[in-house]
């Protein structure tokens, strides 16, 4: 896959927004160490921050699509974290292994996503 300069900068904002969304919790945590002395760790963040990997998942499937990528690998990981995103927050009061296990398959896509977008630019 040869990327061009649209594809590549497509990609990239795709790219590090997932990132943003994956990163966040930890940075999060390490500022409430430092502010409070106190390591609070939400795990719930990339779920809440879902609509920012949204907007990433639609930068990178332009610049996968601008770029001719591989669409299988991206399609199947995009599926499978939109799906259980719209899971997680339609569902009233699961039960805690269908939440825990639809929230471990969003972020999990989301590291295939972010996985996708870095092997893209290369």
């Amino acid at each position: 896959m040869k990327a061009t300069g649209g594809a590549k900068a497509f990609l990239l904002i795709g790219t590090l927004l997932v990132a943003l969304v994956l990163l966040s919790p930890f940075f999060f945590s390490l500022l409430s160490l430092v502010a409070h002395s106190e390591l609070v760790f939400d795990y719930l963040m990339t779920a809440e921050l879902g609509f920012v990997a949204i907007i990433g998942l639609l930068f990178l499937s332009v610049g996968t699509f601008l770029a001719k990528g591989p669409f299988l690998f991206f399609v199947f990981s995009s599926v499978a974290a939109v799906g259980s995103l719209v899971m997680v927050m339609l569902l009233s009061d699961p039960p805690l292994f269908s939440a825990a296990s639809l929230l471990v398959l969003y972020n999990l896509s989301l590291v295939s996503l972010l996985v996708h977008g870095v092997r893209s630019l290369k």
